[in-house]
């Protein structure tokens, strides 16, 4: 049994069909429907009940569920306990977080962990959503992300901050000059985003069901949207990172008491990962780092 199966199967339950999970997990659909296929095959179940639209989990397939997320939970437990047997003898910290944030938060804390303690060797990798992403989130001292996935068994948590999302669109497009940017007002339009802010969009009103592209990163939005390829939709704190310029950045319309779209970025930490000082210090700065521009401070 691949685990690469029971993160496709997952998707489908919490995303409720193939082609939602196939987004999710950056596949196409005919891997995702392969996967479960191949699950089923090796469990001699049936999980999914395809004939239904949308695609149905099955009672077993709900029980199984449950057993899934605790195996791919253990293993991502294991990886990071041997990440940090190397983190206590050598100094080295592996940090998980998004490509923007790699830009944005953590230069000036990795020059001053670096000037305090210039032996430590720092791994910093990124990821802006996906199965790669959750993966390599799993072997990290801190991950710093939206808190769009559970924290480990053994991982805390504090909230760091909440933005919300922005749409991009050139300066001769219609929505620039609208006085009320609703779900409405994007009727017909494609929406380019990145993982993260499809998963937000998903659970606000009127533009789960949208048409979109999804791409890896902010730059990518900015550019599909220089094409004409839609409308872009970003968090707050990726716009810099986004190589915006030229584009107008819009904020969502929340008169009448309306909630912008958005997320909460969490740092997740294991107290046994964090048990080298150089780790120690990483932490201290993430959580004491000045809130962005355009985010607002939810540290709890």
């Amino acid at each position: 049994m691949e685990l690469d199966w029971l993160e496709t199967f997952l998707a489908v339950v919490d995303r409720g069909g193939f082609t939602a999970a196939s987004a999710q997990v950056h596949r196409s659909q005919s891997r995702v429907s392969a996967h479960i296929a191949a699950l089923e095959r090796e469990l001699g179940i049936r999980l999914i009940e395809r004939g239904r639209r949308p695609a149905m989990v099955t009672d077993a397939g709900r029980v199984f569920a449950v057993h899934a997320r605790e195996i791919l939970a253990g293993v991502r437990t294991a990886r990071a306990a041997v990440t940090a047997m190397s983190a206590l003898s050598d100094q080295h910290v592996v940090v998980h977080t998004t490509s923007w944030l790699a830009g944005t938060l953590f230069p000036p804390v990795l020059a001053d962990v670096l000037a305090t303690f210039p032996a430590a060797r720092v791994t910093l990798t990124e990821g802006d959503g996906g199965t790669e992403e959750g993966d390599a989130a799993g072997g990290a001292v801190l991950v710093v992300a939206p808190a769009d996935r559970e924290p480990g068994p053994r991982t805390r948590r504090q909230g760091l901050w909440w933005e919300p999302l922005r749409m991009l669109v050139p300066p001769e497009h219609p929505l620039a000059r609208a006085d009320r940017r609703t779900p409405d007002g994007l009727a017909g339009e494609r929406l380019v985003l990145c993982a993260a802010a499809g998963r937000v969009l998903d659970d606000w009103p009127g533009l789960a069901d949208r048409d979109r592209l999804t791409v890896q990163g902010p730059q990518a939005v900015a550019a599909m949207v220089r094409r004409g390829l839609g409308v872009g939709v970003v968090n707050a704190t990726a716009i810099d990172a986004a190589e915006a310029a030229g584009l107008v950045p819009l904020d969502f319309d929340t008169t009448g008491g309306a909630t912008a779209p958005g997320f909460e970025v969490v740092v997740d930490w294991s107290d046994l990962l964090l048990a080298s000082p150089v780790g120690q210090a990483v932490h201290a700065g993430v959580v004491t780092a000045p809130v962005p521009p355009g985010a607002r401070g939810s540290r709890r």
